[in-house]
């Protein structure tokens, strides 16, 4: 076994309470998250627990929905830990921080390859809600957990924090526009 999985593994035992996973695909990984007593209430996003087939295997604690609808699924501080690939959320990262803080009250766990993201932009947008933030580089992955315990969010906030990232956004585009 690889560091990568070992550490993985160590991590879905940390899991409890109500439980969102965004990602996890592998096996023997929904098999660890389904003999954790711990977890009380699990809720799956992914492209297996979509087949029929697997849906009847993982039936019990895990439900299925769409990544946009977070908010609405979810409501304020009521999932305990979040454990998501960055494969499978990254073309959602603008719109997931600001979800995941808002519904986390626990920890958020990131694991994905290294050098394929830019991990210091979505480092910094959790450091502006006031989120712990701690890195970790194992071999060619990379897992990162965000303690949302202290942090706050509020509608003014995420809309301050938007319209400054869309400033930022702009700004590069006139800058890269300019120099070429």
């Amino acid at each position: 076994m690889k560091k990568e999985e070992k550490k993985l593994y160590s991590i879905i035992k940390k899991l409890q309470g109500n439980v969102l996973i965004i990602g996890v695909e592998d096996e023997q990984l929904l098999v660890a998250i389904s003999e954790n007593p711990n977890i009380s209430k699990c809720n799956l996003l992914n492209a297996i627990t979509n087949n029929f087939k697997e849906r009847k295997k993982m039936r019990g604690r895990k439900k299925n929905f769409q990544i946009r609808k977070l908010r609405k699924k979810f409501h304020k501080k009521k999932v305990d830990d979040i454990l998501c690939n960055i494969e499978d959320i990254y073309p959602y990262l603008k719109t997931f921080v600001k979800d995941s803080v808002y519904i986390n009250r626990g920890k958020l766990y990131f694991y994905g390859e290294k050098g394929k993201y830019d991990l210091e932009k979505t480092l910094r947008k959790y450091k502006k809600y006031q989120a712990k933030v701690e890195q970790k580089f194992e071999g060619n992955y990379f897992f990162i957990t965000i303690s949302n315990e202290h942090s706050k969010t509020n509608k003014l906030k995420d809309i301050w924090f938007s319209i400054s990232e869309f400033m930022m956004w702009l700004y590069e585009i006139i800058g890269d526009m300019l120099i070429n």
